[in-house]
């Protein structure tokens, strides 16, 4: 049984030995599968981790599908999320778009208790790396966000999430 899902897979690859779910067909694409309707086509505590890389910013109620990945989760799963911060051309550039990200939106997720927040990344360009910015605002997430970040605007922001249940 496969207990790995790749939410949002998309057109060329998904998460090695994971069931893909994209809302188009494609030769890697397990399950075909609109990620705005409920419930998601997969039983309850069914997965250890879930994958969301790019996803969650194209969906039109990301609290409704957080409710559906915390179902579809065992306890202690794993969920990653990789999306474009904020802050970056790349968030708010694209119309796709629907919702822009921060780390604190996730911190904000956690408050629930449904979920923990395992480990947070911020990804910068090269240039905000080699200047120290990059350690510094991972370092200190909350300040940077509310400081500077419109100053030394971060690429992408990476969480891993536990689920927590009973």
């Amino acid at each position: 049984m496969v207990d790995i899902l790749d939410l949002g897979c998309g057109p060329f690859q998904k998460l090695e030995g994971s069931i893909g779910v994209d809302i188009n067909a494609a030769s890697h694409v397990d399950v075909v599968h609109n990620l705005d309707v409920y419930p998601y086509p997969f039983e309850d505590n069914q997965f250890k981790h879930i994958e969301m890389s790019h996803i969650i910013e194209h969906i039109q109620h990301p609290a409704r599908a957080m409710d559906e990945v915390y179902r579809l989760a065992q306890p202690d799963a794993t969920i990653r999320i990789v999306t474009p911060h904020y802050t970056s051309q790349l968030s708010y550039g694209d119309m796709t778009h629907l919702h822009h990200f921060g780390y604190i939106t996730f911190t904000h997720l956690c408050n629930s208790g449904r979920f923990r927040l395992k480990r947070h990344k911020l990804i910068f360009t090269d240039l905000y790396k080699v200047l120290g910015i990059s350690l510094l605002a991972n370092w200190f997430p909350r300040r940077w966000e509310k400081y500077v970040a419109f100053i030394f605007p971060a690429l992408y922001v990476e969480v891993f999430l536990s689920v927590v249940k009973e």
